[in-house]
């Protein structure tokens, strides 16, 4: 009972920053395009690495195409973060892509030094309203463990706006950026 508490509670705060236009004032974030247009500007980075997903990498709606790329990237362990990386990579388009692809072949030293793994689960994936628009909010909730100081972390929620871009019938995860 507590849990879908918890999860409702997750959703309405998704839903009031989404409406309020919340956001961290020192820190300067590109704004998206609308949700069925092209990939963001010149600020995506790499273009050459962001060309081409997989086949089956495209999902039905947007909602989903958020809470499944939100899914595989809270779930990882150090010896499984570079193929996650490239999972995440195979089903998205644009910065997702790119920062995915990046993360993929060099991967922060500390996961290795401190055998850091993640697991966890998307409460809540909401679209953005007025100033927002275009964007999602996905929100996680994280285990965080390892040794050294990632050892005894409690578990906590996490904002992440995100982007998607129509791809034929379907929806991929154009723009993922961690808030907190």
């Amino acid at each position: 009972m507590a849990t879908a508490r918890a999860s409702a509670l997750m959703a309405a705060v998704a839903v009031a920053l989404c409406g309020c236009g919340v956001s961290d004032p020192y820190t300067k974030q590109p704004r998206p395009a609308p949700a069925d247009t092209a990939t963001r500007g010149d600020h995506d980075g790499p273009s050459a690495r962001s060309a081409t997903a997989s086949v089956g990498a495209v999902a039905r709606t947007p909602q989903a195409a958020l809470d499944r790329y939100g899914a595989i990237y809270v779930n990882w362990t150090a010896g499984t973060l570079p193929a996650v990386q490239r999972r995440l990579a195979s089903i998205s388009t644009g910065q997702a892509r790119a920062q995915a692809i990046t993360e993929s072949e060099a991967p922060p030293r500390s996961v290795s030094t401190y055998a850091v793994s993640d697991s966890g689960r998307v409460v809540a994936v909401a679209a953005g309203q007025g100033a927002k628009r275009g964007e999602w909010a996905v929100i996680t909730i994280e285990q965080t463990a390892g040794d050294g100081p990632y050892r005894g972390l409690p578990a906590t929620s996490h904002v992440t706006w995100a982007t998607v871009q129509r791809h034929g019938a379907g929806w991929l995860v154009s723009g993922w950026y961690p808030g907190s």
